[in-house]
């Protein structure tokens, strides 16, 4: 049996176009080559740096702070293009939402969190339960012997809080839309830091996938995004068709809530009722799992 581990991130385009993209691979995979390999190869220079992060190595600031210059720069971006193109293993995920679209169509839905709070519904939570819903069924075809799947993410607002609440109800999300046999592969939701070797190349993956569909890449860019995209991977821009249709189920859900309950919004990710029951049964089989694996896919 395996583990998995899907490591994310995302961005805002000038353009209008939100992207969440990232890599999947065994936990083994990330743990005993790949991150071993990025350590070696990227970031211990000389000069060492702490991680790499594309805003930060395009920064005048952070690049005199470690002692690096452009050029080394440069060659660590190289470097990490080559890594990921060696790691066979590693499968990309792209999903792109174009917010010209989505924002009308959404900008007056609501989402009740965990904390009874009503939030605007953004981008982001439909990107991430998007992405994580292809990972899942990807992962339940392609790999038979998967026990979980982990789910890596940077944790770097309060966003990341309300993109939990909405996986811990994933399973019976799942189960709603006649998909059971997805949720035994729900596995932990892991917030990380910046030196997490696994986010680390889903930010050059999602950065360099944001700059292309931009137009902004210079030849060397280029050359980096072109060993990245042809890759054999999931590639999906939400089409109108699905945003409308959601957004309809939002309204017929809010007005369903309004009717109950006078508040205007939906639960997390449609969730039923009954969805604190579910998640305590969840968290009930799950939670030694959780200790055990929580700390790899180190990186």
């Amino acid at each position: 049996m395996a583990v998995f581990v899907a490591a994310s991130d995302e961005t805002n385009s000038a353009n209008g176009l939100y992207h969440y993209a990232g890599w999947l691979a065994s936990e083994s995979d990330w743990t005993r080559f790949f991150a071993p390999a990025w350590q070696e190869r990227v970031l211990d220079g000389p000069p060492q740096i702490p991680y790499l992060h594309m805003t930060e190595m395009r920064s005048r600031a952070w690049r005199e702070q470690w002692g690096i210059t452009q050029a080394d720069v440069d060659e660590r971006l190289d470097e990490a293009a080559r890594v990921i193109d060696q790691m066979g293993s590693l499968y990309p995920f792209k999903l792109t939402i174009d917010t010209s679209i989505f924002r009308p169509l959404y900008k007056r839905h609501k989402m009740l969190v965990a904390s009874g709070a009503v939030k605007n519904y953004k981008p982001d939570f439909l990107g991430f339960v998007s992405y994580a819903f292809a990972v899942l069924t990807q992962v339940h075809f392609k790999y038979p012997e998967a026990e979980k799947v982990d789910f890596l993410v940077e944790n770097n607002s309060e966003i990341t809080k309300q993109i939990h609440e909405l996986y811990e109800t994933m399973p019976a999300s799942l189960k709603q839309i006649g998909k059971p046999e997805l949720v035994p592969l729900v596995g932990e939701f892991l917030p990380g830091r910046k030196d997490r070797v696994p986010l680390q190349a889903a930010d050059y993956l999602c950065c360099h996938n944001q700059r292309s569909d931009a137009q902004m890449l210079d030849d060397r860019d280029s050359r980096r995004w072109n060993t990245l995209a042809c890759r054999k991977g999931f590639n999906l821009t939400l089409p109108t068709s699905i945003l409308t249709a959601l957004a309809k189920a939002f309204a017929e859900r809010e007005k369903e809530n309004e009717t109950s309950s006078g508040i205007r919004s939906v639960r997390q990710n449609h969730a039923r009722s009954d969805e604190r029951l579910a998640r305590r049964n969840r968290e009930g089989t799950r939670r030694g799992n959780g200790r055990k694996h929580a700390n790899k896919a180190e990186g």
